[in-house]
């Protein structure tokens, strides 16, 4: 079968591997989507992030094509979408109410693990299919689906933040998590969402989202008006960093009132300068939000089909997985105008 193969930095190759056979217990999915995440970006440019020779691809939804043996939770047919393994039910974070941070969980996640084999294929392997493969629900479209990853992170951010109605809400970064960190701030009762973002497209989709303002970080005179707007408090209670950029750490913390939160969302490589008798004073509150739940994919779907959580926003380019590294290298440079690029290994369903 098809699959693209990750050689280190700059170097993916499009290569055909042994289509997977499930064994007891597993299950085996024929991919009909699967998203280009913004970690996918930026392991393409920084070396760390993934191990070579690893197959990427962690967003992804699909068929179930055939079931191992001892399989009870999926049947051949069922449409699912493929996340994290997690709840490895003995961790001390499984055992202690934090599943999504399972230290048995992300060095098993397709795409991600080393030596895994992601969704960058036409055929995904799942070993852990009580715990990684999620039903879709009737009615809800794949396309809808396959955003399941980069939604959830943004859900997962506002539910474990400190965000009470009528706060204030600071967000910077205006990508697929961005959207989803606005959104769900809207939904939990946000007084002003201010969003920053370089790029006037997305700015637009922030709007869309439930921004109240969508600023340019970059321009002085938005970023006094950002202050007028938060003098009451002199800055937000709450700010979400979703960008994965040392610059947008830096706006976050310069627009958060003393005493109040900044939520590290977003995914890089690179390091942050935090000047602690400069942040020590203000008593800020860091920190970091990792992945998501599985009740909490489950409460995604529910709102998503009951109308409540709106995917439109979201939009898609679709193109053939030969098409991988040269859409990661156009969206690493800005040059696609929109919310997520799925790679479709065969043809769509």
């Amino acid at each position: 079968m098809k699959a693209v193969k990750y050689h280190g930095v700059h170097n993916l190759e499009l290569v055909e591997i042994d289509k997977p056979a499930p064994g007891p217990g597993e299950v085996l999915v024929k991919v009909a989507y699967c998203g280009i995440c913004g970690t996918d970006v930026h392991a393409y440019h920084m070396p760390g992030i993934f191990d070579w020779e690893l197959i990427p691809g962690h967003e992804s939804v699909g068929i179930v094509e055939a079931v191992g043996e001892g399989v009870d939770c999926v049947s051949v047919g069922d449409r699912v979408a493929v996340g994290p393994p997690g709840d490895c039910g003995s961790c001390y974070s499984c055992n202690t109410g934090h599943p999504n941070t399972c230290c048995n969980a992300f060095p098993n996640t397709l795409g991600i693990g080393p030596g895994t084999q992601g969704a960058y294929a036409e055929y995904v392997l799942s070993r852990f299919p009580q715990n990684e493969l999620f039903h879709i629900p009737e009615g809800m479209a794949l396309e809808q689906a396959v955003l399941f990853d980069v939604i959830g992170v943004g859900f997962h951010a506002v539910r474990r933040s400190k965000l009470r109605v009528g706060d204030d809400v600071v967000v910077t970064g205006c990508g697929s998590i961005g959207l989803s960190v606005i959104q769900t701030a809207r939904m939990a009762g946000a007084k002003n969402i201010i969003a920053f973002e370089l790029l006037e497209s997305k700015r637009a989709l922030a709007l869309k989202a439930g921004a109240d303002y969508a600023l340019d970080p970059s321009e002085p005179k938005d970023v006094e008006k950002a202050k007028e707007l938060l003098a009451h408090t002199k800055g937000a209670q709450v700010s979400f960093e979703a960008a994965g950029h040392p610059d947008s750490v830096r706006t976050c913390i310069d627009m958060t009132m003393a005493n109040g939160q900044v939520m590290l969302v977003g995914s890089d490589g690179r390091p942050y300068e935090l000047v602690t008798a400069a942040l020590g004073p203000m008593e800020y509150d860091l920190k970091f939000s990792f992945t998501y739940t599985k009740k909490e994919i489950h409460m995604l779907f529910d709102l998503i089909t009951q109308g409540k959580f709106s995917t439109e926003l979201y939009t898609v380019k679709k193109v053939p997985l030969e098409e991988a590294e040269k859409r990661i290298i156009q969206l690493s440079k800005g040059e696609l105008d929109v919310a997520r690029v799925l790679l479709v290994p065969g043809e769509e369903p």
